[in-house]
C-alpha cells in the first residue's frame, strides 16, 4: 500500500459519526460513569500541578483518593477506546451494552501497548516539544496494533511505507490540529474547550480504526 485516501478517511469518519451517534453516545456511558470521581477533582489538580511545575500559586496536596481516581478515569479511557476501535471495526454486536468493559486477558495487553506507548510519546516533551509528533510518526505501525488487540487480533508487525504514515498522521492529528489552532485563537470560553477536546478524542480514535480497516483490507488484497 503506497497511500491512505487521506480525504475519503476524513469524509467517512464524519460519516461514521453522524450514521452511529446514538451508538457511539451509548458505549461512552460507563467509561463516563467510570471516569466521573476524577473529572471532579480535576480543577484542583490543575491548581496543584501548576504549582509545582511552574510555581504558580501555592503547592497543594493532591486531594483525597487521587491515586483511585486517577486509575479509575485510565481505565475508563481505555474503555471508551476500545468500544469505539471495536464499533468501527466489527459493528454494533462487537460492544456490551453501555459500552461495559471487564478486566481480562485481552484488555491487559492492549493496557501494556497502551502504556508503552503513552510514555514513548510523552517523554520527549521535557527534551522538546517538536519530538512529540516524530516519535509518535515512528510509532504508528506500532499503535495500530491496539486497534487490533481490541478486536481480538494477535499483535503483528506492520509494515507501513512511510507516505501511508505520513497520511494517518495527517487524517488522526492534523484535523484536531486544525480545531485546536482555530478555538485558540477564537479565544471560546472553557466549556466549549473542553466539548473540542472530547470530541477530538472521538475522532482520534474513529478515524484511527478506520485507517486499520482500511490498511488491512489493502494488504488482505495483497496477500490474495
Amino acid at each position: 500500500m503506497n497511500n491512505i485516501p487521506i480525504k475519503q478517511t476524513i469524509l467517512a469518519t464524519l460519516a461514521f459519526s453522524y450514521s452511529n451517534w446514538q451508538k457511539i453516545l451509548e458505549v461512552s456511558i460507563f467509561p463516563l460513569l467510570a471516569a466521573i470521581p476524577f473529572i471532579t477533582i480535576l480543577p484542583e489538580v490543575m491548581v496543584t500541578l501548576q504549582a509545582q511545575l511552574f510555581g504558580v500559586g501555592e503547592v497543594q496536596e493532591y486531594p483525597r483518593f487521587y491515586e483511585l481516581y486517577l486509575i479509575m478515569f485510565d481505565y475508563a479511557y481505555m474503555a471508551l477506546i476500545i468500544n469505539i476501535y471495536r464499533l468501527v471495526v466489527k459493528g454494533d454486536q462487537a460492544v456490551a451494552r453501555l459500552g461495559v468493559v471487564f478486566p481480562n486477558l485481552r484488555l491487559g495487553r492492549f493496557f501494556l501497548l497502551f502504556l508503552f506507548l503513552s510514555l514513548a510519546t510523552q517523554f520527549p516533551i521535557f527534551i522538546s516539544p517538536f519530538l512529540v509528533p516524530i516519535i509518535y510518526f515512528l510509532l504508528i505501525p506500532m499503535s495500530l496494533n491496539l486497534v487490533g488487540l481490541a478486536n481480538d487480533a494477535s499483535f503483528t508487525k506492520i509494515k507501513l511505507s512511510l507516505s501511508v504514515q505520513f497520511g494517518v498522521l495527517i487524517i488522526k492529528l492534523g484535523v484536531p490540529a486544525i480545531l485546536l489552532g482555530l478555538i485558540i485563537l477564537l479565544g471560546v470560553g472553557q466549556v466549549i474547550f473542553w466539548v473540542v477536546m472530547g470530541l477530538i478524542v472521538y475522532w482520534m480514535a474513529i478515524s484511527f480504526a478506520l485507517c486499520y480497516r482500511v490498511i488491512l483490507a489493502n494488504n488482505s488484497a495483497q496477500s490474495h
